[in-house]
């Protein structure tokens, strides 16, 4: 998904008490960014991007609770959309102990170059259209990155998520936790979705149609990477997992659950697999690819063998899909 144009407006702006300081930006509005603040999405400003700025109080002392929220609802959230960009502020992180860093509620709301550090939760979103990119959560007590959407893989109108380049370190939970469809997850400006010393896991996603290429997993509490689709349909932009590393992971490296469409035969011929064996749509069976090493755990029964890799751990639910099944999708 390409990043759109964003727009947004303030539903409350916090004074400096007195003091006079530079602020963030929106639009060609300084703003100061603070703790606690909420910005409310909606036709006045659509257009307009939040720049953080490296004086904005929100980076200058831990917040007491939440960090910023941004919230985009309503008749008309469709057509709006909102980003924040905290110019890669990893010299001042946005901090806290309690509560969200960054909290994205509602459609097409976006996040980019953000650091922080802290609270319950880092970086949450709960929408279809989230767009998060080359930012990183570390330390917070439960998981580092929560992406939640409802939006069905069938739906016709489901934009998907964004998610490049992002980095989770230290965090309680698992680093990315990501209840969502139509992922669209790879390598950013900068990094690849990076997972490391998480103490339930490294990546934990449940959806459908989720595209996901270069990323890593390492030391982490569970397993590196726990992916479950149950669907038959793949979604517009298929069903892809490929190019990830899991090493030194207390689970597992890899398990990787997802319906057998007829489309990934390896090792035989013809429709049906001849010969061969049906792995679960959209695990890479590229040698090299997927690789893992070091890692802990037992494949669950009724995983197939993957090139005796460690800790990877294909597993096909459920039967077949029909092709009435196959003929119900979008």
């Amino acid at each position: 998904m390409k990043r759109p144009i964003l727009a947004l407006v303030l539903s409350a702006l916090v004074s400096l008490s007195g003091r006079s300081a530079r602020a963030g930006m929106l639009g060609t509005t300084p703003i100061p960014v603070t703790c606690g603040m909420t910005i409310q999405v909606n036709t006045t400003n659509s257009g307009q991007t939040l720049t953080l700025d490296s004086s904005d109080p929100i980076l200058s002392a831990p917040c007491p609770s939440s960090g910023l929220t941004i919230i985009n609802k309503g008749h008309n959230a469709l057509n709006q959309f909102f980003t924040i960009d905290c110019q890669t502020n990893q010299a001042n992180p946005i901090k806290g102990t309690t509560g969200i860093g960054i909290m994205l509620q509602g459609l097409n709301l976006a996040a980019f170059n953000c650091y922080v550090d802290g609270f319950n939760i880092g970086v949450a979103s709960n929408g279809d259209g989230a767009d998060i990119e080359d930012s990183q959560v570390q330390n917070a007590t439960s998981d580092g990155f929560f992406v939640k959407s409802h939006t069905k893989i069938t739906n016709l109108n489901i934009v998907g998520i964004t998610f490049t380049g992002n980095r989770a370190f230290g965090n309680g939970g698992w680093g990315f936790n990501m209840p969502a469809n139509e992922i669209s997850g790879g390598t950013g400006s900068f990094f690849n979705n990076i997972a490391d010393t998480n103490g339930k896991g490294g990546f934990l996603i449940k959806g459908d149609g989720n595209f996901l290429s270069g990323s890593e997993a390492f030391n982490n509490g569970g397993p590196g990477f726990l992916i479950i689709s149950k669907s038959c349909c793949s979604g517009s932009s298929g069903q892809n997992f490929d190019t990830a590393v899991a090493s030194s992971n207390i689970g597992l490296g890899i398990v990787y659950e997802a319906r057998d469409d007829g489309s990934n035969c390896v090792g035989g011929t013809g429709p049906t697999c001849t010969g061969g064996t049906f792995y679960p749509t959209g695990f890479d069976t590229t040698p090299g690819g997927i690789s893992a090493a070091n890692n802990g755990g037992t494949c669950p029964p009724g995983s197939l063998p993957f090139l005796n890799a460690d800790g990877v751990c294909p597993i096909v639910l459920g039967k077949p899909c029909s092709q009435a099944e196959l003929n119900r999708c979008p």
